[in-house]
C-alpha cells in the first residue's frame, strides 16, 4: 500500500492555516476601517498576531518531534502558549471588530461572544458570520468606491 510522505500532510496544512489567515486578514482589516477610529482595535498587533502562529507552526513543523529534549521541551512551551494567545487575540479582534461595524458604539464581551465561538469553530461559524461581513460590504461599497 501506498503512503504518502509526512511532508504532504505539512504543506497541506500550511497552506490551510495561510488560507484561513489571508481570510481572518482580510476581515480583520476590512472591519477595522468600518470603525470609527475612537473605537478602532490595536491593528500593528493584530497583524503580528496573525503571522507568528503561521511563522511558529512552519518551523516547529521543520523540527523533528522526536529528538526534543527536555530542555527545549520547556523552551518551547511558552512559544506554543504565546501563539495559541495569537489565535485567541485574532479571533476577539475579528469578532470585536464585526460587533463594533455592526452596532458603532462600544461593545462588551457579551455582544459579539456569539460571532467569537463562531469563528473558534471555523468550518461551521463560516456560514453564519460571513452573511453579516456580506451586508457589512454592500452598504459600504459605495462609500469604498468614492
Amino acid at each position: 500500500m501506498w503512503t504518502y510522505p509526512k511532508s504532504v500532510s505539512l504543506i497541506a496544512a500550511e497552506l490551510c492555516w495561510v488560507c484561513f489567515v489571508v481570510w481572518f486578514w482580510s476581515l480583520g482589516s476590512f472591519l477595522d476601517s468600518l470603525v470609527e477610529p475612537d473605537l478602532r482595535l490595536s491593528r500593528p498587533f493584530f497583524r503580528f498576531a496573525l503571522a507568528y502562529p503561521l511563522v511558529y507552526m512552519g518551523v516547529f513543523q521543520i523540527i523533528p518531534f522526536e529528538k526534543l529534549t527536555l530542555g527545549y521541551g520547556f523552551a518551547i512551551f511558552p512559544l506554543h502558549l504565546f501563539a495559541m494567545f495569537c489565535v485567541f487575540f485574532d479571533l476577539n479582534f475579528v469578532s470585536k471588530s464585526l460587533a463594533l461595524a455592526e452596532t458603532g458604539r462600544a461593545v462588551s464581551f457579551y455582544d459579539y461572544a456569539g460571532a467569537f465561538f463562531l469563528l473558534w469553530f471555523f468550518p461551521l461559524g463560516i456560514w453564519f458570520v460571513q452573511p453579516r461581513i456580506n451586508r457589512l460590504y454592500a452598504n459600504a461599497s459605495p462609500a469604498l468606491s468614492s
